[in-house]
């Protein structure tokens, strides 16, 4: 073959295989933007008035406790209840040996006697000498001297008074009872041990826990507690601040009380307060020492709803997918707020009610590329353990 044919023939080959790679790029890019400007469903976001709300971890703890301690020293003669039980107020839990306190009281008793006896003779003999003092019969000193003797005999009976009514309830508290009702524990002391009372170290017999209500403690924040309103406002039991807990073991806030005390300080050390709510335990089902989770309630505001799983991030940033001109997908920037009845999440700003949001494909679309979009109907579950409020 001549050269110049050679020649022709190969930049005839080149010219083909250039017109192929072209073709096929062009096809791919065909075909690639077919992909990409498939329908895109997107949503507008939902204005909605909601309960503002504000989270903290506590725990339960009994509205009363009192620990049980003797007044008086002795054997213990019997334990009148059972570990665990609920006792009500003014039950018998224990009883001490009463035979020396009834000794002490008889025996007050009888000094009482003696001294009502001395003040009647030493009283007599005042009167008689006094009767006869005109007549100057006996002397003024003598006269003077039978009324402090009276007067002395009187002392002793009321000395004698106060010893009888200190035995009489030195043996009432041999019968040792419950001060309050509620549940009780242990008990730590067994029948016939000795125990020692009336003092700061007397033994500690049991304790008792008034466990309906139910108090729930918290610590929050100076900034996080007082930015809630309200949250120790009202005074009767209709007005007071409502708030939601739930156990470490349940998904849902259905355990409703109020708040009835916020403490006069913030502690200088971890700069929080502290505040507690009461809760209803008719049902015996809250124990003291439970941790809870707490959702102390505001007030109604107008916010902006998205559904949680159309906000992607990019690096530290949350973003979302807009529809923007030409139907050209966009990126915004958000700043969001708490989760909203576990689905959706509050939007704090970036974000306007007229935006369409993309909410499927998110895979797929990129910023900058044409899309074909479809309005989907986006509409919010209340929150129904807030809706009960």
């Amino acid at each position: 073959m001549k050269k110049e044919n050679l020649q022709t023939f190969l930049a005839i080959c080149v010219m083909a295989i250039i017109g192929s790679v072209l073709t096929s790029c062009a096809d791919s890019n065909a075909a690639e933007q077919k992909v990409v400007a498939m329908a895109t469903p997107y949503i507008l976001p939902s204005i909605e008035k909601i309960t503002n709300w504000d989270e903290y971890i506590g725990r339960f703890e009994a509205s009363e406790r009192v620990e049980i301690r003797s007044r008086v020293n002795g054997y213990v003669e019997s334990v009148k209840f059972k570990d665990g039980d609920f006792v009500e107020k003014g039950q018998v839990l224990f009883v001490v040996d009463q035979r020396p306190y009834y000794a002490a009281l008889k025996q007050a008793e009888a000094e009482k006697l003696q001294a009502e006896a001395d003040l009647q003779r030493t009283k007599s003999d005042y009167d008689r000498v006094s009767s006869v003092q005109d007549s100057r019969a006996v002397s003024t000193e003598e006269v003077e001297q039978r009324k402090q003797i009276a007067k002395s005999s009187e002392a002793r009976l009321m000395a004698a008074n106060a010893r009888l009514a200190q035995a009489q309830l030195d043996l009432s508290y041999t019968t040792i009872k419950a001060p309050i009702s509620g549940k009780v524990s242990e008990k730590y002391v067994d029948a016939g041990n000795y125990i020692s009372g009336g003092s700061a170290d007397a033994s500690l017999l049991t304790t008792i826990l008034q466990v309906n209500p139910m108090h729930f403690y918290f610590d929050a924040s100076e900034t996080d507690f007082f930015g809630n309103p309200g949250a120790s406002d009202g005074k009767t039991s209709t007005n007071k601040k409502q708030v939601l807990v739930k156990l470490t073991n349940e998904t849902s806030y259905d355990r409703v009380g109020y708040m009835d005390f916020v403490d006069n300080e913030i502690h200088q050390t971890t700069g929080t307060i502290r505040g507690r709510a009461v809760f209803d335990n008719k049902n015996m089902e809250l124990e003291s020492g439970m941790f809870g989770r707490m959702r102390l309630l505001g007030q109604e505001t107008e916010v902006l709803l998205i559904p949680e799983e159309v906000i992607t991030t990019n690096q530290s940033q949350k973003i979302v997918y807009t529809v923007g001109e030409d139907n050209t997908v966009q990126v915004k920037p958000i700043q969001i707020g708490k989760l909203y009845n576990h689905k959706y999440r509050i939007v704090l700003g970036g974000l306007e009610p007229g935006d369409k949001v993309i909410s499927g494909n998110l895979l797929k679309v990129r910023p900058g590329i044409q899309i074909q979009p479809e309005q989907k109907t986006f509409k919010v579950e209340p929150d129904t353990s807030l809706a009960a409020m």
